[in-house]
């Protein structure tokens, strides 16, 4: 990929996604240690930490070329706005001992490596005009990975909280960009700045998991209606000599593959996915991830029906697998 075909820009408003344009396999890695003063949801993506405290971050990309420096831009951006200025409220403000640098003082987020610009101002909407903070990175930090990968530890903190500004969801945007302000690169972290970060994030995952459970029960209460419906549909459309999809197939017919997956399309329409796993435990993993990414299709979409037929049909799948030897 050359970089006139990358589109995303510094100057352009932040988009809330998870990419890699320049090919550079760039990720973020945050490893929560044992004993912490802050807390790292794995199902909600989203880092709990209180004021002014700091986190270790790892940067990993991998060297291409062209050689060409890079550097990291981090900031802070709010979840449904993300053309509002996250700004420090005037309670912090007064307060802050650092006199000196205003740029830092005016910053939200604080980085402790060393060569950190801080830029931006209160007015900016686009990436290079918000407040951020740029770090240069050293391209000889080899990762342990090998293969050319670079990895470098980052430290952040925050000087303010959540609270501050109406209790906004937030988030920290990471962009790895070259000096012509391309962005290579960019990872999305959601991020709540507050007083106990052990309580906010349980009281979260629980709120999502009740969610969860309320969405599927009713996939259930619609379940019985919606394939009814859909097997006088089926009634209609298919010949009589075709087999319905539920009907076992001549296993003889079917040749070996090198891999463990197969789709095929169904006669009317649909599509059909075989799994061949060697071990119970595969095949249990591979439906359950099924299971959260249709769950969180439903919570995006509560009102879709035949969503949570499929999920409530996947929650059954799984329960058969667990039971075979």
């Amino acid at each position: 990929m050359m970089l006139q075909d990358i589109k995303t820009h510094i100057n352009s408003l932040p988009k809330l996604e998870n990419h890699n344009n320049g090919d550079y396999c760039f990720g973020m890695v945050l490893e929560e240690p044992p004993k912490s003063h802050w807390m790292f949801s794995v199902p909600l993506n989203k880092l709990y930490i209180r004021m002014n405290k700091t986190f270790n971050i790892d940067v990993k990309f991998r060297i291409k070329m062209p050689f060409q420096p890079l550097n990291l831009r981090a900031f802070l951006c709010f979840v449904k706005d993300v053309s509002g200025p996250v700004l420090r409220c005037q309670n912090h403000l007064s307060t802050d001992t650092i006199k000196d640098n205003i740029s830092m003082r005016e910053s939200l987020l604080r980085c402790e490596n060393p060569n950190t610009t801080y830029c931006g101002n209160a007015e900016g909407k686009s990436i290079t005009e918000r407040y951020s903070v740029l770090v240069p990175l050293n391209m000889s930090r080899s990762s342990h990975q090998g293969g050319g990968f670079i990895r470098q530890t980052l430290a952040f903190s925050f000087a303010c909280q959540n609270s501050c500004f109406g209790r906004k969801e937030t988030c920290l945007v990471f962009c790895l960009e070259n000096m012509n302000g391309d962005i290579l690169g960019q990872q999305v972290l959601y991020l709540k700045i507050c007083t106990c970060p052990k309580r906010d994030r349980n009281q979260d995952e629980r709120h999502i998991e009740s969610n969860k459970r309320k969405l599927l029960s009713g996939a259930s209460e619609d379940e019985d209606a919606d394939e009814e419906r859909g097997r006088k549909t089926r009634r209609r459309t298919l010949p009589r000599d075709v087999k319905e999809e539920n009907e076992s197939n001549d296993s003889s017919d079917v040749q070996p593959f090198p891999t463990d997956w197969n789709v095929s399309r169904t006669v009317d329409g649909n599509y059909r996915l075989v799994l061949k796993c060697s071990k119970k435990d595969q095949l249990l993993e591979s439906i359950e991830g099924m299971i959260e990414k249709t769950s969180a299709a439903v919570l995006r979409s509560p009102q879709n029906s035949k969503l949570r037929q499929h999920a409530n049909h996947l929650i059954n799948l799984k329960k058969c697998a667990f039971k075979l030897s």
